[in-house]
């Protein structure tokens, strides 16, 4: 959902956004279904062969099961949420029901001073989303708005408020927090750089690379150390080698006992094997074959920034333009630590808790500057109108804040040959 389908324009004052409906409502449906089949069972309008021989409280317990899926169901097909900014009031409404406005909320305006984009990481089995709040003025907490899996639409989102409210669009999705005028919140990085309200970085070379970089003037491309081979992976196919060799002779052997023809015995241990030994060692030879074909380029010019990535049978070439970078950022050791203690500051504040006293900071500053040792950069960020893409992760910090201000300095810079 694009910005101009999440909020609607209701008047020369009011900006309305919806959430709820589409696919939430078609997801609903199966668990609608299940809850009224399951109630139905339990009033007993629909029979069951073993009526008889079940107890009461069974049917009781199915029923308000039923209950529960129809209520969860129903929710979700008919629950709608809306948020109404009202400029000439000064108030946001927040209001919730099925399918009309049946409770609501009212917070005054002035309570807050920008809108904040924010990324809550993800984990094996969810993925990062980008929530865009309202940021509340000092001892005020922050108001969320609507989140979206992907950076492009969730920025768009902000900017279209921020817009809207004339305040302030604050990007805090990387570790170095941007401010961005509301009157330039469409602008791309380029534009932004090229009218001075982006600062340039130093662009010191460090005395030890692991990338190596020809600058041309108008065209800058680095060339990327290899990832290698990852010792994990080597690690898997021996575990799964020896669970397989370890438990391969008894099934062999349980095998041979109950008379199974010799092609059945030989069909269960290709599948063994192929299940064990053949899936973890797909990893590694994809390993193997990208650190061969070659490294990952990475070419940058007032035209867009193209990277070359080598795959297992072909390199895969991503091409961002000009036009769609809307900022650039670098993520370091360091900086990665301080803006997360940054952030469980702000949360400390927004809670009342009291600050940390100076024995305290002085310990968290040691325990801080040993941590920075283990982790590792980001590398460079590019936040385009669809997503975050990120390269030259892992590199030494110093070398990525240089390849930073280079990247930055051929984006900003004269026109160079197209790609």
């Amino acid at each position: 959902m694009s910005a101009r389908e999440a909020f609607q324009d209701i008047g020369p004052d009011r900006l309305r956004m919806r959430d709820g409906g589409g696919c939430l409502s078609l997801f609903g449906v199966p668990f609608f279904l299940a809850g009224v089949f399951a109630m139905l069972i339990g009033t007993g309008v629909v029979r069951t062969g073993n009526a008889a021989d079940v107890p009461l409280w069974v049917w009781w317990f199915i029923f308000l099961v039923g209950l529960a899926f129809a209520a969860a169901g129903g929710g979700l097909m008919l629950g709608r949420r809306w948020i109404t900014i009202d400029k000439a009031r000064g108030v946001l409404c927040k209001q919730w029901g099925l399918l009309v406005p049946m409770k609501g909320d009212e917070c005054n305006l002035q309570d807050f001073e920008a809108v904040l984009l924010r990324v809550e990481a993800g984990n094996s089995d969810t993925a990062d989303r980008y929530p865009v709040l309202l940021k509340g003025k000092p001892g005020r907490s922050d108001l969320r708005l609507t989140s979206s899996p992907a950076y492009g639409e969730a920025r768009e989102r902000g900017a279209a408020v921020a817009r809207f409210l004339g305040v302030q669009l604050i990007d805090a999705t990387t570790d170095h927090v941007s401010a961005t005028a509301p009157d330039g919140v469409e602008a791309t990085f380029q534009e932004r750089v090229r009218a001075g309200d982006v600062g340039r970085e130093e662009a010191v070379r460090p005395l030890r690379m692991q990338s190596q970089v020809r600058d041309a003037g108008s065209t800058v491309e680095i060339v990327l150390p290899s990832p290698g081979l990852r010792p994990a992976g080597l690690v898997g196919v021996a575990v799964s080698t020896g669970l397989l060799m370890y438990v391969a002779s008894d099934v062999l052997r349980v095998l041979r006992r109950t008379n199974t023809p010799d092609g059945a015995q030989w069909t269960v241990l290709g599948l063994a094997v192929f299940l064990f030994v053949l899936g973890s060692l797909r990893g590694v030879i994809g390993s193997v074959l990208t650190a061969v074909r070659g490294r990952t380029v990475v070419t940058a010019s007032a035209q867009g920034i193209v990277i070359a990535e080598p795959g297992v049978w072909r390199t895969k070439t991503t091409r961002i333009a000009a036009a769609d970078i809307l900022g650039l950022d670098y993520g370091t050791g360091g900086a990665s630590l301080q803006s997360a203690r940054r952030f469980a500051e702000q949360r400390l504040a927004q809670a009342g808790r009291l600050q940390m006293s100076p024995g305290q900071g002085r310990a968290a500053s040691r325990w801080l500057s040993l941590c920075e040792r283990l982790v590792k950069s980001r590398g460079i960020v590019i936040k385009s109108r669809n997503r975050l893409i990120t390269f030259g992760a892992g590199l030494p910090d110093e070398e990525v804040r240089y390849l930073y201000a280079i990247v930055a300095r051929a984006l900003g810079g004269p026109e160079g040959c197209r790609w």
